[in-house]
């Protein structure tokens, strides 16, 4: 079970925001990071699966001025994207992302490295060995057994040695934020990657907030109403939240 204290964030907290933007243009995209970096987020996710033509934008967005701590993910549909492709064309596109854009930090779903190996070699190669790799998986339907999540993170550790481990699941019912919190308990075990592990849907915020207290470098947020999945806060409320999470 989780621990039974949290730790008092005195403020620091608020650093670990990381502000999902997106954009169906590339100057949507740019005025989205722009209005996303005036809040001085400790990190940054481009979700590129919002573009009305990646294929035809890709040569753009290798010009964006990225941090070190940005994220660039292409997400399947299954797992909450808006673009329909093939899984053939996925491919395609991620492997540009990965040679064109080079992020710093790329997120591809575990579902994705086991179907799609070329994307796990492509990130091996020299080329690309700057580029971490977060490991995710996203269930909006509910919360699997713990012991099953506890596999999942172990094996996805072993097989592909992320940077990050990102397991989103739905909540159906309070006690699915606790079972999801339970899983920093496998934090040393994963060592060097880290977990960042949180419930989606309305009964999800407590644990999107609780989560940067048990360990997980950053929680998610949106620019004001521009969410990206559902429960998900606007960066104004999760630091507000953020920097005055205590117990006692």
């Amino acid at each position: 079970m989780p621990p039974s204290k949290l730790r008092k964030p005195r403020g620091r907290f608020s650093q670990c925001i990381c502000v999902s933007v997106y954009g169906r243009t590339i100057p949507e995209i740019n005025d989205s990071i722009n209005k996303a970096l005036a809040f001085a987020p400790g990190y940054l996710e481009l979700r590129l699966d919002y573009l009305r033509n990646i294929q035809e934008s890709l040569p753009s967005l290798s010009n964006l001025k990225l941090r070190q701590s940005d994220i660039v993910t292409f997400r399947a549909h299954g797992e909450g994207g808006r673009s329909r492709v093939s899984a053939k064309i996925r491919e395609r596109i991620i492997l540009q992302i990965i040679s064109e854009m080079s992020p710093p930090i790329v997120d591809v779903e575990i579902n994705t490295l086991s179907t799609l190996p070329k994307i796990l070699d492509s990130l091996r190669t020299s080329s690309s060995k700057n580029c971490a790799l977060i490991a995710s998986s996203h269930n909006f339907h509910e919360t699997e057994k713990a012991s099953d999540l506890r596999n999942l993170i172990l094996d996805s550790s072993r097989r592909y040695s992320p940077s990050i481990i990102k397991i989103v699941r739905w909540a159906k019912e309070f006690n699915d934020n606790l079972a999801i919190l339970s899983l920093y308990n496998l934090a040393e075990k994963i060592k060097p990657s880290r977990l960042v592990a949180f419930c989606a849907g309305p009964l999800g915020i407590f644990s999107r907030i609780a989560c940067v207290s048990y360990g997980s470098p950053f929680t998610f947020a949106s620019l004001p109403n521009r969410g990206t999945a559902p429960g998900q806060l606007d960066v104004r409320s999760t630091k507000v939240l953020l920097d005055s999470w205590e117990f006692d």
